[in-house]
């Protein structure tokens, strides 16, 4: 059974990972404009619980009052069909979606950035370990064989994940 740690108890490597992450999240966050933030505010209000529990209200006081209105002597402010309540759901309908696109959009090309990111930590990886593979089959250790102290500061090197992930995003621009 794995022992669970806390938060507090992750290395040093992984706190560095982590805060790498939190800033690389940050800047990306920073780098969105006020249009684009409102417009994901109003997305994610527009995908919430309460807006769906308000437009279901809505759309039975909309239609009761017209219904039970006119048997109360109130003049319709929409007759049914309910042409004018059809045309403020579509308009409702059609903004929510352009926000939604809007708001995906952004999020795959983070995502595209993060994916490429990935790929690009296994490759370096997977190189590190082939030469830390030949290293070894050279001469049985990675001390001995002439040269090897330049290949060994290589593979001492970690990976600078922000650096790779700007060179993607330089690229990708």
């Amino acid at each position: 059974m794995p022992i669970e740690r806390r938060s507090g108890d992750i290395s040093e490597a992984e706190r560095l990972n982590v805060d790498a992450l939190t800033a690389s999240y940050e800047r990306d966050d920073a780098e969105v404009s006020r249009a684009q933030r409102f417009i994901e505010l109003v997305s994610t209000f527009f995908g919430s619980p309460a807006y769906f529990v308000f437009a279901v209200v809505f759309i039975v006081a909309w239609v009761s009052i017209n219904l039970v209105g006119v048997r109360l002597g109130w003049p319709y402010v929409d007759e049914p069909p309910f042409f004018l309540l059809q045309g403020i759901l579509s308009a409702n309908a059609l903004l929510l979606t352009i926000a939604v696109l809007i708001r995906q959009s952004r999020m795959a090309q983070l995502a595209a950035h993060r994916a490429h990111l990935d790929l690009q930590i296994n490759l370096l990886t997977e190189q590190k370990v082939t030469r830390l593979i030949q290293m070894l089959r050279d001469d049985g250790s990675p001390h001995g064989a002439p040269g090897s102290h330049g290949r060994e500061a290589e593979l001492a090197t970690a990976a600078d994940p922000q650096a790779l992930l700007n060179a993607i995003k330089e690229r990708s621009e």
